[in-house]
């Protein structure tokens, strides 16, 4: 099997038009609706990618193995891809045979609307395996293209093996001419085993390779107007495990058009900063122990990709002056087990430029360790809380602190729960220790003033699974649906859940498909946190989520009581909804909005309806009665009966008297 790094430099020389992205999320507004795959850590990272179809009609999706058509082949191990729209599966999922196709079609007749395609595969063992094309092009007469998209299967960072890493960029230039491209190897913490760098320019199907096959410098040609793809490989001492390199693109004396600095391995990138050139600065390194002492730390800063200062041990510092206006930091700390580091960024008076601290574990060791950075917030008294979701099941351990200004501010909190802290004016750093069960686990972090009203920092976050979190910026309380489905692609999810939070609240929770509602008591930022574990030889999975103010229904009735056989009529309406069904003293399916005159009523009845709406029910009654028939009195009373007495007696005289006159008169 070949290494890592001759894949990579065989991708970057034989298939350089790929496009590589990356989606990041903010907060989203309600109603939000999504389809997304997801992989484990051990898997292909899934691609997507979503085109509008303007025009109903049929239409033809492929998928090419890109890598399978190069020479020598490099085939994917598997290819699979799907297209969806709104929450449902379109067509059928296709499954490319990498060892007989390269290609893959699936033809759709297709409404106007939004379709994302998803695919999922494995990278095979030959260089080179692993991009992709993708077409979408109109069925009938000349084909015409609709959308197309280049990007590649690949394994996640965090199973990439730690000696590699792969720079991967674009740039133009100003003007015609001649420039130079210098690859340097900065030795952090020594010099890297391989580094290699080409230039390309894409047009259509015509690619042109620059090779810069080692660190040092090249003259190109580059041409206006054109956009040119940068790519590199460093490779690290597989002992060592770490590496710093950069590529910069400048005409001669010139500054430079194009500049990037990557890590290598376990060095890691802290955010970059504006300086204020011309200007002195100090970069400071402290080691925090928290929660415990680490076994050493670099940093190096850098702008357009040259070193301007390097610290070698924590608890030093170094003086340089700002020669251009972005600085790029990168840290190499290592530790027994889990520990944090401050660094910091200051100018010869005035606040810093950047002050940050970051949270570091040793390569696989059973905790992992979160770092979250917090706008500025205003000085007092504040709340640092840590709480355990239990979802799925609770973690088997939950440390935390917050740093500002290179100091832990208050104590350690050792397990869930809250810790009074002073904060001064600015940002800070929130760092997170946790270890979970093979199920996973949930926590949340957040930072409130002690005096109560919204948190100034807020933060869930997912720990041993497959973890997607959704801000949602709620603007308006009231009751919202959650609506989930697993889509089955490539085989159903092995479990999932999905819950709602804000804070320390769990506001609502689903295992599995299904649909609930949370209540948002008040506007603000909600999280909606989906915690999955893939199953199959794939270690992939497709869910649809949507979230939306929840249904809601109202049902009056002309009157609460009428006579044996009479009738109401019935008034509803409703909101966030798509059906409505009636029960109880009615039946059927009935329009969101409407009107209808009931049967006739002879006992009491309850009219219910039932609408729905994203995937929850809402229902109202409404009860009716039936009046009880009155006695008639009769008109006389006491007196009635007395006057019917005595006409009775009279009508017995009168036929007595008549028999007597006809006969001779008996005695009684």
């Amino acid at each position: 099997m070949l290494t890592h790094f001759s894949k990579g430099r065989a991708l970057l020389l034989a298939a350089c038009s790929l496009v590589f992205c990356a989606n990041s999320q903010a907060q989203n507004a309600v109603p939000y609706q999504e389809v997304h795959t997801v992989a484990d850590a051990m898997h292909a990272v899934p691609v997507e990618h979503s085109f509008d179809i303007t025009t109903a009609g049929s239409y033809m999706v492929t998928v090419v193995d890109l890598g399978a058509t190069l020479t020598p082949a490099a085939p994917l191990a598997s290819l699979k891809f799907v297209l969806t729209q709104g929450k449902g599966i379109v067509g059928a999922p296709v499954q490319i045979d990498t060892t007989r196709s390269t290609t893959g079609n699936l033809q759709i007749n297709a409404t106007a609307g939004t379709y994302t395609i998803h695919v999922i595969g494995a990278p095979g063992t030959v260089a080179g395996s692993g991009p992709i094309g993708i077409q979408v092009t109109t069925v009938g007469g000349t084909p015409t293209a609709v959308a197309s998209f280049s990007d590649t299967l690949a394994l996640p960072s965090t199973a990439i093996p730690s000696n590699e890493a792969v720079l991967d960029g674009t740039f133009t230039v100003g003007s015609t001419g001649t420039y130079v491209v210098t690859l340097t190897d900065m030795q952090l913490p020594q010099a890297l085993t391989t580094l290699t760098l080409i230039i390309t320019t894409v047009d259509g199907t015509v690619v042109t390779n620059t090779p810069l096959p080692a660190a040092g410098s090249a003259t190109v040609t580059l041409q206006q107007g054109v956009t040119y793809r940068i790519f590199a490989v460093g490779q690290a001492d597989s002992a060592i495990g770490a590496g710093l390199y950069s590529a910069v693109v400048a005409p001669s004396g010139g500054a430079p058009v194009y500049s990037n600095v990557i890590p290598v391995g376990t060095v890691s990138a802290v955010p970059s900063v504006t300086l204020n050139a011309s200007t002195s600065y100090t970069l400071s390194l402290a080691d925090l122990a928290v929660p415990s002492p680490l076994a050493s730390a670099r940093a190096v800063a850098t702008l357009d990709g040259q070193v301007v200062a390097n610290l070698t041990a924590p608890g030093t510092s170094a003086a340089f002056t700002a020669g251009s206006t972005t600085l790029q930091v990168f840290v190499l700390a290592s530790t027994a087990a889990t520990g944090s580091y401050a660094l910091a960024v200051k100018p010869s008076s005035g606040p810093a430029a950047l002050s940050i601290a970051r949270a570091v574990s040793a390569p696989g060791a059973t905790t992992s360790a979160y770092s979250f950075d917090t706008a500025t917030i205003s000085g007092g008294s504040y709340n640092f809380r840590l709480t355990d979701f239990a979802v799925p099941i609770a973690l088997t351990s939950l440390t935390g602190a917050v740093v500002q200004g290179g100091h832990v501010v208050g104590a350690q909190l050792t397990a869930a729960g809250s810790e009074a802290v002073t904060m001064a004016d600015g940002p800070a750093s929130v760092l997170v220790f946790s270890g979970a069960a093979a199920a996973g686990g949930l926590f949340d972090a957040d930072l409130t003033a002690a005096a109560g009203g919204a948190a100034v920092f807020e933060m869930t976050q997912g720990v041993g699974q497959p973890f997607v979190q959704r801000q949602l910026s709620i603007t308006s309380q009231g009751s919202y649906a959650v609506d989930v489905a697993d889509l089955g692609f490539p085989i159903p999810l092995t479990t999932f859940a999905v819950v709602a939070t804000q804070g320390p609240n769990q506001l609502g929770l689903v295992y599995g498909a299904g649909a609930f509602t949370f209540t948002a008591g008040t506007p603000g930022t909600y999280f909606i946190n989906f915690i999955a574990q893939p199953g199959g030889t794939d270690g992939a999975g497709t869910y649809s989520l949507s979230v939306a103010p929840a249904p809601v229904v109202s049902l009056q009735s002309s009157t609460t009581a009428v006579d044996s056989g009479g009738t109401v009529t019935l008034r509803w309406s409703s909101t966030n909804t798509d059906s409505c069904t009636a029960s109880g003293g009615w039946s059927g399916s009935q329009p969101t909005t409407g009107s209808a005159t009931s049967a006739a009523i002879t006992a009491a009845t309850t009219f219910t309806l039932t609408c729905t709406g994203e995937g929850v029910n809402a229902a109202q009654s409404v009860s009716v009665t039936v009046n009880t028939p009155t006695k008639s009195s009769g008109g006389g009373g006491a007196l009635g009966e007395v006057l019917l007495l005595a006409l009775a007696g009279a009508l017995a005289a009168k036929l007595w008297f008549r028999g007597t006159s006809r006969g001779s008169r008996r005695p009684c």
